[in-house]
């Protein structure tokens, strides 16, 4: 199944785009038995929580782009359901014009929601319930086979369960039977209106919250969710108090939510449906055959391969694009942008052109094999160029190897990996330990060149005798330095708090080392630039590390050759012995190849770090937009001969 994700690929009036339907249709030709279409608002009065456009089925005239949406699935081949929500005190105030509303006035304790909700009079619930039905009946008239209420990851339904939110003492709160009215009545109104169609229900089985609900809640409530007619029980976790157990960061172990879904079926002794960073067929078969689940739900892994269920069911799962959960799909519909991924970057691009072999009979040459190079190279491959790829490392992956690495970020690898099976089953020719000059590209003859020789350090000026070892600290994270054993009274001294200086402190306490990280700005701002919900477990690693000492608003002034020189922002020095210095301050473009190519005859693409120093996801959309834009270029037809 395709599990509901926000996509903001809908009209700015929260009806379905053709856009939408190219996003969805893609990924049930790839074979899922069922797509449940995103969270969509049962009333636009006060249940919106997006600030980018969000699906609506309120009224009538949202039906019609539902239909086509449900009709474009089913054509596909898959079963298509609509999730129906209501956010209450998720709602935003700026998008909804008014307070929010919830069980109870009980804020959020969230970095993304904070405004405190109007606590719902007792003659609204009514009001509320005939929405939920309501949207569910028009769904089933615009022809959707199934409907999912969505009763987790702190909306409503989950606030009225929730002894933390609904703190209320009438017939709608106060102790469990209570909290429980709400959702049972919306259950019952949804399944008279919709009959004998197949009723879901999305259910934050434990919201991992001192207080809140816990998986033995769960086992109690999904029961009566079932007798009141939900057919089957979609098991999830969290809310916006706790987003790193909804969209899980990198370092969550593949199937964690399996143990939660085995208990709620035995409970019910109906059907559950379970994601939770599935990524490898052999896992699902896995928790299949051992009765943790029924159905696999794919998020995240159908934005990276839409094809995954294809592949698995053709015995080709190394051929399967992973979901690395990198969570760049979050950063981007969080920024209330549409959904993308890092990996797969015509994910929310669907009614792009095919890239097709427009670049036969010509060369080109890309320089630098990281994630971009490399994404270059193939689709390069793909139109049909007889393509070189130089790489001045002797192996292959750049940035890829640095990022993945770290502790807790192995997943990256898979990516790697993966990118690795697909050049040796492509045409491009591979040259390592080969950095290039400008001249020596333009011999090759090619009709278009790619740069993505990434970035080089930024300029630093020190003074002493650097007689101390001196490095990049993303070298010993791609393995290129080796240190000499440091103690914490002489440790390795490493220079930038950005994502790089803390992963790399990180990784050498793994090692065995002892780290003294300097940072020039104040502690709360360390890996500031990292992913929100991997950054949030990474500071609490670092600050609880015994072997990793922070020193904040302090600068490297200079190296000697035992010690290294410190200035506190109130202009107090330190001298700090050291067994070797790693400089992670910053990095900037490396654009000394582009500017010798600058009068160059033909296109010059320059992609990743070598444009903008940013992250994996920026340089694989460089390499897919500069390749749809050079097709452009190949086939433009001249438009007037006058």
């Amino acid at each position: 199944m395709m599990a509901p994700m926000e996509s903001h690929l809908g009209n700015a009036d929260g009806s379905v785009s053709p856009e939408l339907i190219a996003y969805y249709r893609e990924r049930a030709l790839g074979g899922v038995g069922m797509v449940v279409v995103e969270f969509t608002c049962v009333d636009g009065h006060d249940g919106f929580s997006s600030l980018a456009p969000q699906l609506r089925l309120d009224t009538p005239f949202y039906r019609t782009g539902h239909g086509k949406l449900a009709a474009a699935i089913q054509s596909a081949g898959a079963r298509a359901c609509v999730q129906l929500s209501h956010a209450g005190r998720q709602s935003r105030e700026a998008v909804i014009g008014r307070q929010p509303v919830a069980p109870s006035a009980v804020p959020l304790k969230s970095p993304y929601l904070n405004s405190v909700p109007r606590a719902l009079d007792a003659h609204e619930m009514d009001r509320l319930i005939q929405r939920y039905a309501g949207a569910a009946a028009m769904a089933i008239q615009a022809g959707y086979d199934a409907v999912m209420l969505h009763g987790a990851h702190g909306y409503l339904l989950q606030q009225f369960l929730s002894p933390l939110v609904n703190q209320r003492d009438d017939e709608w709160g106060g102790d469990f039977e209570r909290r429980l009215r709400f959702p049972l009545e919306v259950v019952r109104a949804v399944r008279a209106a919709i009959g004998d169609r197949p009723l879901l229900y999305r259910m934050s089985v434990s919201d991992f919250i001192d207080g809140g609900l816990t998986v033995e809640d769960g086992e109690r409530i999904a029961p009566r969710l079932c007798e009141a007619g939900v057919d089957a029980i979609d098991i999830s976790c969290g809310s916006l108090d706790r987003v790193d157990v909804i969209v899980e960061p990198m370092s969550v172990a593949e199937g964690w939510r399996l143990p939660m879904a085995r208990r709620i079926r035995e409970a019910t002794g109906k059907p559950v449906i379970c994601a939770g960073v599935i990524r490898h067929p052999e896992a699902a078969d896995a928790a299949i055959a051992r009765g943790d689940t029924d159905i696999i739900s794919l998020g995240r892994a159908l934005l990276a391969d839409p094809l995954w269920p294809k592949k698995a069911r053709a015995g080709k799962a190394g051929d399967i694009r992973p979901c690395t959960s990198c969570n760049w799909c979050i950063k981007e519909t969080g920024g209330n942008r549409g959904v993308s991924c890092a990996e797969n970057p015509r994910c929310g691009h669907e009614t792009d052109p095919v890239i097709d072999a427009f670049g036969r009979g010509h060369r080109a040459v890309v320089v630098g094999a990281g994630p971009g190079g490399i994404t270059a190279a193939l689709l390069l491959d793909q139109a049909g160029f007889q393509v070189a790829l130089y790489e001045k490392r002797p192996s292959l992956g750049g940035n890829l190897v640095s990022s993945a690495t770290p502790p807790g970020k192995e997943k990256l690898f898979w990516y790697r990996d993966f990118l690795l099976r697909r050049l040796a089953a492509s045409t491009v020719t591979v040259h390592t330990g080969m950095a290039l000059t400008a001249d020596a590209l333009l011999n090759a003859g090619p009709a278009v060149i790619v740069l993505a020789n990434g970035s080089r350090q930024a300029p630093l000026s020190l003074g002493g005798s650097k007689g101390l070892p001196t490095g990049p600290a993303f070298e010993v994270l791609l393995g290129g330095v080796n240190l000499p054993p440091s103690t914490a009274d002489c440790p390795v001294v490493i220079y930038g708090g950005g994502e790089t200086g803390t992963e790399t402190a990180e990784h050498l306490a793994k090692l065995g080392h002892h780290v003294l990280l300097v940072s020039r700005s104040a502690a709360q701002f360390l890996a500031r630039n990292a992913e929100p919900l991997y950054r949030m477990h990474l500071l609490k690693r670092l600050h609880a590390n015994d072997a990793i000492r922070i020193l904040d608003h302090t600068q490297l002034t200079a190296i000697e050759n035992d010690h290294v020189v410190l200035r506190k922002d109130n202009g107090e020095a330190l001298t700090q012995p050291a067994t070797g210095v790693l400089l992670a301050h910053g990095l900037v473009p490396d654009t000394r190849l582009a500017e010798e190519l600058a009068d160059c005859p033909v296109p010059v693409i320059r992609i990743g770090d070598a444009k903008t120093v940013a992250r994996i996801g920026e340089a694989v959309r460089d390499a897919y937009r500069g390749v749809q834009d050079l097709r452009l270029s190949f086939l433009q037809a001249e438009a007037i001969r006058c």
